[in-house]
């Protein structure tokens, strides 16, 4: 057995921990571009190009005429129980607010892209929650 100098053993146990610690220096960065306010997490639906939720919002790009997503929106509003506050119609938009019977915000925004193509946008609460947001956009898809 060579004899080596006390400050120049190895310990096998120790270069484990410091490759397990490289390790996770390494992708701890790669695990935080994946999530926090800023994810991004997208889905495929039926009669949509895209869902997407983002900064605390649903994003959707519907396959249907701004006036038929309107009604579509009336309908799930009435379904879900939710206090209409008001509406603001224009020719290429419409928004929706309301309250949830809990008293949090409801936000749709409809913005026409053509005539057959509408850009859908919901928010529910005031940093967005994703799970109501997405049983809206099914009852939405249910009301059509």
């Amino acid at each position: 057995m060579p004899i080596r100098p006390s400050g120049c053993f190895t310990c096998p146990r120790r270069d484990r921990l410091a490759a397990v610690l490289a390790g996770a220096l390494f992708l701890l960065p790669l695990a935080g571009a994946q999530s926090g306010c800023g994810a991004l997490v997208l889905v495929g639906g039926a009669g949509t190009s895209a869902i997407a939720f983002a900064t605390g919002e649903l994003r959707s790009t519907e396959e249907t005429p701004l006036a038929t997503l309107d009604e579509a929106c009336r309908s799930a509003i009435e379904a879900l129980g939710y206090e209409k506050i008001e509406t603001q119609r224009k020719a290429d938009r419409v928004r929706w607010r309301a309250r949830t019977a809990g008293g949090d915000p409801v936000d749709i925004r409809l913005q026409a892209e053509s005539p057959e193509l509408t850009e859908l946008r919901i928010r529910i609460g005031v940093f967005g929650d994703e799970t109501r947001s997405r049983l809206l956009l099914e009852q939405i898809h249910q009301s059509l």
